[in-house]
Order: structure tokens, then C-alpha cells, then sequence
């Protein structure tokens, strides 16, 4: 009888510790992210064509993180800790038996949208470009459009809320 009712009082209280656990919070694949920066790449002579040379990116100071193009497309996080960005975006071109290597640096000035979406995805952020003249700006100058490899860049939109479509060109 003892046995019974111990078997009883520990069924009792398992399935009062199980009935308040709570199932996993999962955040499903469909659920929006803070998006990358996405970069494409045209020939700046027939500027429908794209170019699918190899850029690399990194951030100052951190050239061994690098990131690189995929065909045409170079995608960079933008900081979250702070409303601007520069990164140091690298040109290699081999012609023959010779590498010239060749670097412009792009700075994004923006503001963080940063909203809450649930319990198991946390927050995603969004950015809207400044549109006072001071971003982007291409080696320091906000007036200037070409570089040193860069030939001429366009603005493609100002508000950065996926990494599907193209935000920015750079023609070359």
C-alpha cells in the first residue's frame, strides 16, 4: 500500500513538473533578419554587364576578415553599434604575368530601426541611409564618385530591410 501511494505521489508530481515546462521557442526560417549591405558589380563601359571579378572587403584594421564577392555580389554586415560603417572594399586584377592590387573605402552613415519580433527570434534590425549628402562617402569624400578602381556608384535605395535586391552599384 505504502509503495502504491509513493508510485501515486511521484506520478502527481512529475506530471506537475512536466505540464509546466513550456515547448521550444524556434524561430522559423521565414521570419525576417537584420539584412547585409548587397553590393553589385557592373562594367562601368556597358554598365548592363556584370562583372564578376573578385572583390574582397574587410574593416580596417581587421584585413584576415576578409569578405568576399560571389559572382557579382559582395554582401557586408552593417555595425549595429554604432550609425556608420566603413569598409575597405579590394580590387586584384592579373593581367599577364603582373597583380595590381587596388583599394577604396566606402563609409555608410545610417540610423537603426531596431523592433522586436518574438520571444524566440529577439530583435531584427533595419537601416534608412542618410540622405543629408554625408553618406556614402568614397575615400573620405562625400562629393566624390569615382576612386581609385571605382569608376562611378549609384544609391539604389535608402532603406535596408532585406539582402535580396541590390542596395548599391559599384561600376568599374
Amino acid at each position: 500500500m505504502k509503495k502504491l501511494i509513493l508510485a501515486a505521489f511521484c506520478l502527481g508530481i512529475g506530471g506537475l513538473v512536466f505540464s509546466a515546462c513550456e515547448k521550444d521557442d524556434i524561430c522559423g526560417a521565414d521570419e525576417p533578419t537584420t539584412p547585409n549591405f548587397l553590393i553589385e558589380f557592373y562594367s562601368f563601359d556597358d554598365q548592363g554587364i556584370p562583372k564578376n571579378e573578385l572583390v574582397e572587403a574587410f574593416v580596417a584594421g581587421r584585413e584576415k576578415d576578409l569578405v568576399k564577392s560571389k559572382g557579382n555580389k559582395l554582401l557586408i554586415p552593417l555595425r549595429l553599434d554604432q550609425p556608420e560603417s566603413t569598409w575597405i572594399l579590394k580590387s586584384i586584377k592579373r593581367v599577364q604575368n603582373q597583380t595590381d592590387t587596388l583599394y577604396d573605402t566606402l563609409t555608410f552613415k545610417y540610423k537603426i530601426n531596431t523592433r522586436y519580433l518574438n520571444k524566440a527570434c529577439g530583435y531584427v534590425s533595419t537601416f534608412s541611409l542618410s540622405q543629408d549628402g554625408t553618406s556614402p562617402s568614397l575615400n573620405g569624400n562625400t562629393e566624390q564618385t569615382s576612386g581609385n578602381w571605382i569608376k562611378y556608384y549609384t544609391t539604389e535605395t535608402n532603406e535596408i530591410q532585406n539582402s535580396e535586391k541590390a542596395h548599391f552599384k559599384i561600376y568599374y
